[in-house]
């Protein structure tokens, strides 16, 4: 086990914020950020990222989240152009991908050495081994950097951060997708019964304004936030409506619910070479913003339930 500090604003002092799975999870009381501490060293994580933890995850092993999958690339086409060089961090095996369409440039980067194996073996995909800020790849080299439900996975977020910031283009898009919003309804009311929280894996757990004070920090403007639920495979909102009371009540995990997770989609900041102040491109589409991304979230909630973070 390894105790650190905060991730964000390098403090450490903290209040207790859960506990689950015989681990202490806290909130730095300067700024906000939750996270694992003590964690699971590097020996220890190498061990629980075994070979069974990395799944087929193709659409016949996995058809909900490869539907997700499906989604989320449509999701993009609001935003980003749908071409030039791609890299996705954390991809696995690789299948995310194998979604994106053919007019990217795919690339992918993974720890897991089994992970990358497949996805090389059975998809072709050019996949590094490694981690983002240790990879060999030239500055400025990806057009579009993704995250996928990685972040929240990352030793040191901020470090990979500036890591994504120095491999984009002046005018690249970072996605940060899919990672659990302790923010939100489920989040303010549930804390470590929520249904995303693992503290042995998920060891940094955002909202949206720890995260965007991450990303203002390593050279980064969100733009579009999206809070994927209505139309993914995992919404019965009736039923989770009422698990939202009923499992609360009888001490269960939350189910999946509205603003469960966030996206953010952010531009590279970009500074003029005569030193003038700092240009961020606008979204391609600002009109097709999704009308949850206007909200704050948790805003409402957090005052009904009485809990409170940035």
């Amino acid at each position: 086990m390894e105790y650190v500090g905060c991730n964000l604003c390098e403090q450490d002092e903290t209040r207790p914020w859960g506990f689950k799975d015989g681990l202490n999870i806290v909130a730095c009381k300067k700024c906000g950020l939750v996270y694992t501490n003590p964690r699971l060293d590097q020996q220890e994580l190498e061990a629980y990222y075994n070979p069974s933890y990395f799944d087929d995850r193709t659409q016949d092993a996995d058809p909900q989240r490869y539907r997700m999958y499906q989604l989320e690339v449509e999701d993009m086409s609001r935003t980003i152009k749908m071409k030039g060089r791609f890299l996705d961090v954390g991809c696995a095996n690789g299948i995310f991908l194998t979604v994106l369409p053919n007019t990217f440039e795919k690339y992918g980067i993974e720890f897991s050495e089994e992970a990358v194996e497949m996805g090389r073996q059975k998809f072709g995909l050019n996949i590094q081994i490694g981690k983002l800020s240790e990879v060999s790849y030239q500055d400025r080299y990806f057009d579009t950097i993704h995250m996928r439900a990685v972040i929240e996975h990352m030793e040191s977020p901020r470090e990979q951060l500036e890591a994504a910031n120095r491999l984009l283009k002046p005018d690249g898009w970072l996605i940060v997708s899919t990672t659990p919003n302790i923010g939100g309804p489920i989040g303010s009311l549930y804390r470590e019964r929520a249904r995303l929280v693992y503290p042995k894996e998920h060891i940094y757990y955002f909202t949206r304004g720890t995260l965007s004070q991450m990303l203002k920090k390593t050279g980064f403007t969100p733009i579009r936030w999206v809070y994927p639920y209505w139309r993914t495979p995992y919404a019965r909102v009736a039923k989770d409506l009422a698990d939202f009371v009923l499992n609360y009540l009888t001490g269960r995990d939350s189910p999946p619910f509205w603003h469960s997770v966030m996206t953010v989609y952010a531009k590279k900041e970009r500074v003029p070479s005569d030193g003038g102040e700092k240009v961020t491109v606008q979204p391609r589409h600002p009109e097709r913003s999704s009308t949850q991304s206007k909200l704050r979230e948790g805003s409402r909630f957090s005052r009904f339930f009485g809990r409170s973070l940035p």
